[in-house]
Parts: C-alpha cells; structure tokens; sequence
C-alpha cells in the first residue's frame, strides 16, 4: 500500500512538467560588428523562443530592422544593422539584442572618413595636330556623394603647346569609388612628351605623364560602286533579228568603228563587244553583216580562244568584294559551244572564276573544263530551236550563275573585266566552222551582300 502511495506521486509530478511551458531564451550572432566608412548594412541572425526587440541605445548613426519580432526556438530570424556615412574619425556605440530583462550586447564600430582622390591619369592619347579629345582622369575612393572640389592642372613640356586645362569645381561625385574628368582642350603642335600636375583646392594630389602621337589618318574604306550591269536582251522585249535601233544595241553593227552593246539596266555605262581573231563577215539581208541580233547578240567567226567581253566602270573594288555572274550561250550547231569564264582589273592579268564544270569526250579521252555551255554543243545532234527564246526556268536552258570574291584584283576607279572565252566546240566535234554565229543570251554582274 506504501509503495502505491508512493509512485502515484511520481507520475502525478511528471504529468505537471510536461504540461509546464519551455522557458523562454535568446542568442545573437555576432557580439561585434564593423564597418568602414561608407554607408551601408550587413544582415545578423537572432534565435529566440519568445518575444524580442533591438534597443538602439540612443544611436542615430545606426538603424536596424526589423525593430521587434517573435521566435519559435528552432528557425533562426533575421535582422540588418544599417550604418550612415561617417565623415569623421573612427566612432563606436553598443546596442541591445532584448528578451525580457535579458540584454545582449552588439557592439557597432565604423571606421574613419577614408575620402581621398587617389591618383590621376591620362584618358586617351593625343595626336599632332588634331584637336584634342582627351582629359585627366582623377580617382577618388570613399566618396559620400555630396563633395565638392576645387581641381586645377599645369601642363608642361615641348609637347603640351597648344593646350590648355581650365579649373574646374568638381561636385558630380558618386557614393563610394569613381573618377572624375577634366577636359585637355587644343590642339598639339608638337609630338612627344608631356607633364600633367593636378592640384585639389589648393593641394597637389599627383602628377603623370603623358604623350602626342603623330597623327596618321585612317583608311577609311568605301562602299564599292558599279554594279549591277545588265544585258537581258529578252526581258527587254528585244525581239526579231538585225540591227536594233534603240540606244544600247546601236552600236553593234559593222559599220560602227567600235562595235559594241551597252547594258539595258543597272550600270549602263557596261559594254559588251567580241574580240575575235579572224573576223568575217557574210550577206545579211542584202547587208555585209558581222554583228547582228537573234534577238540575242550574234557575232560570225567566233573560234576557240575567242571572246565575249563585258567592260563595267567601278570603284573602290577590293579583293574581298564578292560578285554574282549569270549568263546564259548558245549558237550554231557548227559553232563554239563551251565557254570558261574570266575575270581582270586591268585587262590584261586574267584571273578564272571558280566552280567550272570538268567535262570528258568518252571515245578519245579528252578533258576541258567550262562554266557555260550550249545544250546543243553538249549533245550530239541536239536541236538548235532554243536559241530564239529564252527561260530561265527552263531545265533545259543554258543558264548557270557563279558567286566568287574577286581574288587578285583591286580597283579604286577603273574598269572590272569579264570575259566569256570559247574553249571547244560542240561535244563530238575537234573544230568549228568559222563562218557560224555565236549567241550571248543575257549577262548579269551584280554585287554578292555579305
């Protein structure tokens, strides 16, 4: 019976603790924390079960917040000591982390005002006899952001004769580290070195030197010029054959001292003629007739190592400008029919344009290698209908367009060169009637965008 007595007792007065509330308790993170003298915050962690607040202890130079909060005992919350710019000596004050009558202290130090301008330097360089875009720039650190200075500079040296500094009061600084900018005004005489001296109200604060370079202008790079330089005799509504009338093609005639076709859009300053060996010339509708239209421009007696040649007036050509070439040949049966393309800027080096076709006579072996090429000089016994109309669209037209940059060529004003060479005549033939016409349907030249 005693001992029943006895253990109702204990669980009575373990039943009392347990229902009894976890007293309350606080910590803070740091005991002390610094500062220097800019303006600025750092976040602290509190641990509390409870009620706490931030006594402040009459600082004004300090703010924190939150000012009060509430813990659970287990998460740790968060608050920010804030400190104003200091623009004295080094200073220190004690705050309160609070629960109850229990007080943690934290203690604030912030170091001195650190403003000072730093050093000075020259912005960019200087050129004989160019006006000067350059300036003095002047470093500061710990700035608040509501200085003011009195900046004044001297200029020495051969080098520094045309140009001045005015004073300057500078208040354009910004809180923490930046620079400042004093203009060099004039325009230097003289290469060579220079001494620059920079006071601050009153104080000198460095001194640097600096340099005028001789001026050597840019090459400045222009825009090349000249193209496109057309000759589309069909979607010119040229039609019929002979002599045309009109302004391009009045020249391509044998009567003409210089025979040639210009450009029917773009460039129209473009021509076009043939350059061939052994010209001759046939009866023409009652007319002794070298040049005529079909309505393709025709030229009689064109043999291998003749040429069709376009001469185009351009500028500022450079070896990286990028052209487009399209074309499009054909001719009698018994005439040329492989033509290689080529390109100069002064008509005499020739350079070949890229991408050539290679083509190979299966009985005999031979190679030659063309960019255009009759459809009817590439087939035996191929009709020859085509040649009085043209379709671009056409798969059986004998159109091709090449893109290459001018490798090798520079013209700054001058002529770009093209030329259409005959290589071969017609597939299964070794040589050509000379008394046959040559066609030039179209050819295009224009600039490639890149």
């Amino acid at each position: 019976m005693k001992k029943s007595i006895i253990q109702t007792i204990i669980l009575a007065a373990l039943v009392t603790c347990s229902c009894a509330k976890a007293p309350d308790f606080i910590s803070r993170e740091e005991t002390r924390v610094a500062f220097d003298c800019l303006a600025q915050s750092t976040e602290q962690n509190i641990q509390s079960r409870g009620d706490w607040y931030i006594d402040l202890n009459g600082a004004d130079w300090i703010s924190v917040s939150p000012e009060k909060g509430t813990g659970d005992g287990v998460y740790f919350q968060m608050y920010t000591i804030s400190v104003g710019y200091n623009k004295g000596g080094s200073r220190e004050h004690t705050i309160y982390v609070c629960q109850g009558s229990t007080r943690c202290p934290v203690t604030i130090h912030q170091n001195r005002c650190k403003f000072a301008l730093t050093g000075i330097e020259i912005s960019e360089p200087l050129y004989q006899y160019k006006e000067s875009a350059s300036g003095i720039r002047v470093k500061y650190e710990y700035a608040a952001g509501d200085e003011s200075v009195s900046l004044e500079a001297d200029l020495s040296g051969a080098a520094a004769a045309g140009l001045s500094v005015e004073p300057q009061q500078s208040s354009d600084f910004q809180p923490g580290s930046g620079e400042l900018f004093i203009p060099i005004t004039g325009t230097p005489s003289s290469k060579g070195d220079f001494e620059v001296s920079v006071r601050a109200d009153g104080t000198n604060i460095g001194i640097c030197k600096g340099y005028v370079e001789e001026y050597v202008a840019p090459v400045v790079i222009l825009d090349a010029s000249g193209l496109p330089a057309r000759w589309n005799f069909f979607a010119a509504g040229y039609t019929g054959t002979g002599p045309l009338t009109t302004s391009q093609g009045e020249h391509w005639d044998l009567d003409d001292p210089d025979p040639h076709v210009q450009a029917t859009g773009g460039n129209t300053d473009a021509r076009i003629t043939a350059v061939i060996k052994d010209p001759k010339s046939i009866e023409l509708s009652g007319k002794t007739q070298r040049y005529t239209y079909n309505p393709a421009i025709q030229v009689l007696s064109m043999v291998e190592g003749d040429y069709w040649l376009a001469t185009i007036p351009v500028m500022y050509f450079t070896e990286e400008t990028k052209i487009s070439v399209e074309a499009a040949t054909s001719g009698h049966r018994n005439g040329p029919g492989f033509y290689i393309l080529e390109y100069s800027g002064d008509g005499s080096t020739w350079f070949e344009a890229p991408d050539a076709t290679s083509f190979e006579k299966s009985d005999t072996g031979e190679k030659w290698k063309a960019h255009f090429w009759n459809n009817e000089a590439a087939t035996v016994n191929a009709p020859t209908g085509t040649r009085k109309s043209f379709d671009i669209t056409n798969p059986q037209e004998t159109y091709h367009k090449y893109e290459f940059p001018l490798t090798g060529v520079t013209i700054e004003n001058g002529n770009l060169y093209l030329r259409l060479r005959a290589q071969k005549y017609r597939y299964d033939m070794s040589s050509a009637c000379s008394s046959t016409w040559a066609d030039l349907k179209m050819l295009e030249v224009n600039f490639v965008q890149q």
